[in-house]
């Protein structure tokens, strides 16, 4: 009753909120950023119905071990998932480059590379997987419940009810790793040349929660690659769960970019990766999903069948506006540093600055001239609601090439974010307290206790995606690191975050911390300060600025939020049933 109950709340959101149609948007490839709110909704609207739809009945099931290295060195529960990938794709890569079509640069499908890892958080988890094959069945019966407990709490926000993005971003990174392995690997070109080839990643992107996830379903994360360039290649991770119906829902979706390097100078390698083809068996196979229900959108709408190929064009064209996305990001970039690519904020956002710092110092005067002893009105400042950890990292933390493993980063910072935006919710929530007229003494009384329970359930904000997280360098084994969290821009129901990644090497111990990563989350809330916060230095005014423009073009509007937080007020009531 409490699963049908919570099936039927997201269905209802699907229904006003779905998309009709799959393909109907412009061919036509945005080679810039997004200039407006309606070029970013339009970019949602492309990335909601462009994702790949799997053939079920062509899935088998592969050991984490040999099929996705990466994610089975770094994960504690690795052995607990469920791996699946096409079948016998690399015969049907061989009979593809014996083709006489075939051209002198080999080719593979974003199907035969993708590897699709399941969560499986239901009770039935084994006994039914939407019919999914098995040629060799690593667990074949339903686990006991402390043990079901047991996974859940490992991948689980314990205050929020949902799968924790923190372990998403961790998964994601170690899990797309895996599929550009696989893309270069039992192609034409695997020669003595790619055995010296290694795989960085140069960032995360783009990720945003489109709805909360269920921690009593299932959660399937499908991670395919959707554009190659000469040495990088861009891999899209889609974060899935299934309605009543079998429906698939997207509830998250993270862009990655990979760079192929050699393994002793760690340059870009041009001509090692294969470029994406489509085969005309996976046409078919799309045809025989539509047919059995299964070809379903984002939204949870079918569709026509046939249409994989203009979804995978969509996905090539968008893979192509986030690499000059990319580009025009660092051509107009703020941040201080060597070269002509450092630009200066405008004149109206200095001005927009003076203003917040001549609120501060109205709001000390209005203190200073007024009868009562407390400040109400203060704006929080960013040197605040900033926050810093230190680790120091141990060889359990490097991934298979012997550096720190990049998803250690990834859960590290949103951790860390993740605190840095709960203490500026209370912050606000503590002055909206102090601005609060105060009522009759019996009144007090006998909201004291609900009161108490409202505001327990407030102080979480509510993770909702990453804008970026980019890596400069990687981080050896040794190597002392420092995150350093700033709240750095809010509205009254978001707040972004940029976390710093610094880096000490301890044999050298006077030199001066090197940047290794530049993470951006965004969280909302019911209720962030109304006037924002204050940066003070100029290293801060930048990040505020940028934060700020990307607020006015990628959102979240207050509709979006206000959604994400009914989901979870929903997630609560059921769990308390």
């Amino acid at each position: 009753m409490i699963s049908a109950l919570r099936l039927q709340h997201v269905m209802r959101q699907n229904t006003t909120s779905s998309i009709d149609t799959l393909v109907s948007t412009s061919t036509r490839i945005h080679k810039r950023c997004f200039q407006s709110r309606a070029d970013y909704e339009q970019w949602t609207h492309r990335m909601k119905t462009s994702r790949m739809i799997t053939s079920s009945p062509r899935l088998t099931q592969v050991n984490a071990k040999t099929a996705a290295p990466f994610l089975y060195s770094v994960s504690p529960i690795s052995d607990r998932l469920l791996l699946y990938s096409y079948a016998a794709h690399e015969e049907e890569d061989k009979n593809d480059e014996n083709d006489s079509t075939s051209t002198t640069i080999s080719g593979k499908s974003p199907f035969s590379s993708m590897l699709e890892c399941i969560y499986p958080l239901s009770e039935s988890r084994y006994s039914n997987h939407h019919g999914y094959s098995s040629s060799e069945t690593i667990m074949d019966k339903k686990t006991d419940a402390s043990d079901l407990d047991i996974l859940r709490a490992s991948v689980s926000d314990p205050t929020l009810s949902s799968f924790r993005l923190a372990k998403f971003y961790s998964d994601v990174d170690a899990l797309t790793a895996d599929v550009a392995y696989r893309h270069t690997a039992a192609s034409s070109n695997s020669d003595s040349t790619t055995s010296n080839i290694a795989f960085v990643t140069a960032g995360h992107y783009h990720s945003r929660k489109i709805h909360q996830t269920d921690i009593t379903n299932d959660l399937i994360l499908r991670c395919y690659p959707t554009h190659t360039g000469t040495a990088s290649m861009e891999i899209r991770t889609d974060a899935l769960q299934r309605d009543a119906n079998g429906n698939e829902i997207l509830v998250n979706v993270c862009f990655t970019s990979m760079v192929a390097v050699d393994k002793d100078t760690l340059r870009p390698v041009k001509g090692t990766i294969p470029k994406l083809i489509f085969r005309n068996h996976e046409k078919n196979a799309n045809n025989d999903d539509a047919a059995h229900g299964s070809d379903s959108n984002s939204d949870g709408k079918y569709t026509s069948s046939g249409q994989e190929e203009s979804r995978q064009q969509i996905r090539t064209e968008m893979a192509q506006q986030h690499g000059q996305i990319r580009k025009e990001r660092f051509a107009t970039s703020m941040q201080l540093r060597h070269g002509p690519s450092s630009s200066p904020p405008t004149q109206q956002e200095m001005t927009d600055i003076h203003a917040l710092h001549q609120q501060v110092i109205m709001n000390q005067y209005h203190t200073a001239t007024s009868s009562s002893s407390t400040s109400t009105n203060a704006l929080p400042h960013v040197h605040e609601h900033t926050y810093r950890s230190s680790v120091v990292i141990y060889p359990e933390k490097r991934n298979v090439h012997g550096k720190l493993f990049g998803g250690f980063v990834m859960e590290q910072g949103h951790i860390l974010a993740q605190y840095a935006a709960d203490f500026y919710l209370d912050h606000s929530l503590h002055h909206a307290d102090s601005d609060s007229d105060i009522d009759s003494e019996s009144d007090n009384h006998s909201s004291s206790k609900t009161n108490s329970n409202e505001k327990q359930q407030a102080d979480r904000a509510i993770p909702l995606g990453l804008d970026e997280a980019i890596f400069l360098q990687p981080i050896s084994i040794g190597d002392h690191v420092t995150f350093t969290a700033r709240v750095v821009h809010s509205t009254p129901r978001a707040c972004r975050i940029v976390v710093i990644v610094e880096v000490r090497d301890p044999a050298n111990r006077n030199s001066a911390p090197l940047r290794s990563n530049r993470l951006s989350f965004l969280f909302g809330g019911s209720g962030f300060p109304n006037h924002g916060i204050v940066p003070d230095g100029y290293d801060e005014i930048l990040m505020h600025v940028d934060a700020k423009r990307r607020m006015g073009v990628e959102g979240p509007l207050d509709e979006e939020v206000e959604r994400i937080l009914l989901d979870e007020e929903v997630e609560r009531i059921l769990s308390e049933v």
